[in-house]
């Protein structure tokens, strides 16, 4: 945004202009984008990290986070959590890959083995029910292509989108 701004002021367009216009915009689907919000739990679809230092983007921009990770990594990626370590609660390991990703995140946060994201959706909101401390984030930005269980990262995205979507119909109609 503020690449965009600086051009935007360059050829003098007026800030209530540049405003309107990036109140307007709406990124791209899979890419830090919010599934559901409330005042106690956000979702966020990143389906697009498809490596490391593109997952560590949205592990800095978020708090108390309920991390999906898992898939294909990419080659020699390793993660380096130093920095947003205290921002993960814990780690749902995906794919079939596990041993990886355990060796990696096995010494600075907690995980558990979820295999697919159905599971780790349900991991997680098990574990929200005893995490009553403030807003929480369920982030899936895997640091891995999607190889392993889905054609593209669309389809892993979506697929966590219709779960997100349904746990909350399921709980506004309880």
């Amino acid at each position: 945004m503020a690449f965009a701004y600086k051009i935007a002021k360059n050829l003098k367009i007026k800030d209530k202009i540049i405003i309107k216009s990036l109140n307007k915009f709406r990124g791209l689907p899979h890419r830090q984008e919010v599934v559901f919000s409330d005042k106690k739990l956000l979702c966020i679809n990143d389906s697009k990290a498809t490596s490391f230092d593109a997952s560590l983007q949205s592990l800095s921009n978020f708090n108390k986070i309920y991390w999906i990770v898992g898939g294909v990594p990419k080659y020699q990626d390793n993660f380096y959590l130093k920095k947003v370590k205290k921002k993960i609660v814990k780690a749902y390991v995906i794919g079939k890959n596990i041993l990886f990703f355990k060796n990696q995140i096995k010494k600075d946060i907690p995980f558990s083995v979820s295999k697919n994201i159905k599971t780790a959706v349900n991991h997680i909101f098990k574990d929200l029910k005893s995490d009553k401390k403030s807003k929480k984030t369920i982030l899936l930005s895997p640091a891995a292509s999607s190889f392993d269980q889905f054609s593209n990262f669309e389809n892993r995205g979506n697929e966590f989108k219709n779960l997100i979507t349904k746990k909350f119909i399921k709980r506004s109609n309880v």
